[in-house]
């Protein structure tokens, strides 16, 4: 990442988003990738460390003079908290700065008893976890996976055929009135494709994530952008009527008959094309992850 072309109005959070990668940096490799004066690195460090965002990450080895402190993402100075919602059941987490989980639970639910009981579970659930795995962390912030329609703007579920009882509820809301940190909500394939791409197919500009489950839906990709259509029901796979769908469905159950599924994910040294194919009773990480 070069950021020289903008290194007057690079900030803090510009500085942050290069070390993401995870990767430990000198004060002079990063003023060379940004093409900022030293000091001014210097005093955006110093904001980034005192916010929790950025640690020491070692010493150069001594080449006679003072060794060069380097500096490193901080991924657990904060954490988020994550459910995937389906209809007969919940994954929940908390993950830190990378996404990368840090306890999971899957939780049994009705999607149909409405908002107020199913999101009460989600949180009761969320403070179960945090008690035991990050009690001192700060939350960053909150990401909600429903299984039905959503208008991103606002998070609000758009006339999901399978939730009664949530249309234009603001989640939202409801989620900060307990946490009050940022609450992103959105349809729950769309974010597993979001998910996929960002995590495992990066390269690809086009993609289409389908799961399978008690409905079936799909996340788009295009152009490297996620799509989600003017009411937030681009890929609703399940609600398109087709000319002889009926035919249609019968001949791809048949071949889906004869196809066996992977037992597991498979390894991302395997990969010969972007494809996956996976079962989606847990479908939290992506399906490059390689195995525990």
């Amino acid at each position: 990442m070069n950021l020289g072309q903008n290194a007057a109005a690079a900030s803090p959070a510009e500085l942050l988003e290069l070390l993401r990668d995870g990767q430990a940096r000198t004060r002079g490799e990063l003023a060379t990738e940004t093409g900022l004066a030293r000091s001014t690195v210097r005093q955006r460090l110093d904001a980034l460390m005192d916010a929790g965002l950025v640690t020491g990450g070692g010493n150069d080895a001594a080449t006679g003079g003072r060794p060069a402190s380097r500096f490193v993402f901080n991924a657990r100075a904060r954490v988020v908290l994550a459910a995937d919602v389906g209809a007969t059941h919940a994954t929940v987490a908390i993950a830190d700065l990378t996404g990368e989980p840090l306890t999971v639970e899957r939780l049994a639910l009705d999607i149909a008893d409405g908002p107020d009981p199913v999101l009460g579970l989600l949180v009761e659930a969320w403070r179960r976890m945090r008690a035991s795995h990050a009690p001192t962390a700060p939350i960053a912030g909150v990401g909600i996976g429903l299984p039905g329609p959503v208008e991103h703007s606002t998070g609000k579920p758009t006339h999901p055929p399978i939730m009664p009882g949530w249309n234009g509820y603001d989640v939202p809301a409801r989620i900060a009135a307990d946490f009050a940190v940022p609450v992103l909500v959105d349809n729950e394939v769309n974010l597993m494709a979001l998910g996929e791409h960002v995590r495992c197919f990066a390269d690809e500009a086009h993609m289409i994530f389908v799961k399978v489950a008690t409905g079936i839906g799909s996340g788009l990709i295009s152009n490297g952008q996620l799509h989600r259509g003017d009411v937030g029901a681009a890929g609703d796979l399940g609600h398109i009527l087709a000319p002889h769908g009926a035919t249609y469905a019968a001949a791809a159950a048949t071949a889906a008959a004869w196809r066996p599924w992977p037992a597991a994910p498979p390894s991302p040294r395997n990969f010969t094309t972007p494809v996956s194919t996976r079962r989606t009773t847990l479908t939290w990480w992506p399906s490059c992850r390689p195995a525990a």
